[in-house]
């Protein structure tokens, strides 16, 4: 009983780490908003300048890392914000009743659940123009229905005292339930920022009827992104998004610490292609996750790292001659041996890895060679049969 609320626990712990920060700015613009609140023109104009600022520094990130996940959702909410204020000057008090705020809402939710979803890929690619000209598409469309006077609406109840009327309100609920399951399953640190900043625009459209939260809540949206944007960057340079190890840069910075006597296993996971062909991305995922689980369960002592989509380098500190290669034969039995339950699947998976270990010699400059000398005799081995340990 106790084992099973252990595994809720640590399947929730991960989640409150990535929504802390994002809480915490929400909870603070709440506070602002609720204490402080109508700001002076100098807080005003500071938001304002905090808010573009932010979102082009988030911008700015994007082009040199090259990704471009966050890029269109950030492009979407400058929009929103920019519209808003411009539809609050041409209609004034009855803004929110108008064809083009609800026209707006409607795209914005859009464009905003929709570029959640976006997969990271590169930022200079055709993709790009392609969600470029959605984005122009939903502006031309929205602009047009606005001009015929044909709002996306269900006018049944009308709210004057709030920016958004019951549709909007429902269409924003509706988003952030999806965000939601999915940012609970991809327990990723941009995407739950992506979440909290959709709750921020939200508040941003239900208060846009007064500048004050209409300014702090869309400057909280983009402080969440940015941080967020950061923290997965800095997360990614150093650590594996996927298992949650640390990565081959961390190798590099941790071969400088390493002993004078060391073992250097690899393992590889056997026909990883063919089970990324069976299983899709999502379980491929799930497989990679429990092996790395699996090795960290049978070696808790020993640096663990994931340099290679299939491959995972293990290094025994201290470890005596010959010793490295019977810890690392243990680890590809015992995963011979082991049922692996993928979620969605009631009949249990059999995987076999295949391993290669070598010890630190006087002649080693560094880690790299050590690691040279063991991934040539697992290649050598691969070309004839698999599950099997070879000692360099």
């Amino acid at each position: 009983m106790w084992k099973k609320y252990a595994v809720y626990i640590k399947q929730i712990l991960p989640l409150m780490k990535n929504s802390l920060l994002p809480v915490l700015f929400l909870y603070g613009a709440l506070c602002s908003y609720l204490i402080m609140a109508p700001f002076n023109q100098e807080w005003l104009k500071f938001l304002h300048i905090g808010f573009f600022t932010l979102c082009i520094s988030s911008i700015c990130v994007l082009l040199y890392f090259n990704y471009n996940r966050p890029l269109f959702f950030i492009i979407s909410m400058l929009i929103s914000y920019c519209l808003i204020n411009y539809l609050k000057y041409t209609h004034g008090i009855i803004y929110n009743l108008s064809s083009d705020y609800n026209n707006l809402v409607f795209f914005s939710v859009s464009c905003l659940l929709f570029f959640y979803f976006l997969p990271n890929r590169p930022l200079l690619s055709k993709e790009t123009i392609q969600f470029i000209i959605i984005v122009f598409i939903a502006l031309a469309l929205g602009e047009h229905l606005g001009r015929l006077h044909i709002s996306i609406d269900i006018d049944f109840v009308v709210c004057n005292g709030c920016g958004l009327q019951i549709f909007g309100l429902i269409l924003f609920i509706t988003a952030l339930t999806i965000m939601l399951i999915h940012s609970s399953f991809e327990n990723d640190i941009l995407t739950t920022s992506l979440f909290y900043a959709t709750i921020n625009i939200m508040l941003g459209f239900y208060f846009s009827n007064r500048p004050s939260p209409l300014a702090i809540f869309y400057f909280t949206a983009a402080l969440t992104i940015f941080t967020g944007l950061i923290h997965a960057i800095s997360y990614a340079l150093c650590k594996d998004t996927i298992t949650g190890l640390d990565n081959g840069n961390s190798l590099i910075k941790n071969s400088t610490k390493l002993p004078l006597k060391y073992g250097l296993g690899i393992i590889c996971i056997d026909d990883y292609k063919h089970l990324s062909q069976v299983f899709k991305r999502s379980g491929i995922h799930e497989i990679v996750c429990m092996v790395a689980n699996k090795i960290q369960e049978l070696e808790p002592q020993a640096q663990i790292y994931r340099c290679a989509a299939d491959e995972f380098i293990i290094i025994f500190p201290m470890a005596e001659k010959g010793t490295s290669f019977a810890r690392i034969d243990h680890i590809r039995r015992q995963i011979a041996i082991s049922n692996f339950y993928l979620s969605h699947r009631k009949k249990p998976l059999k995987l076999t890895v295949s391993c290669s270990t070598a010890d630190k010699k006087r002649s080693d400059v560094d880690v790299f060679a050590v690691f040279i000398r063991a991934h040539k005799i697992l290649q050598k081995t691969y070309k004839f049969t698999q599950n099997i340990t070879s000692q360099a």
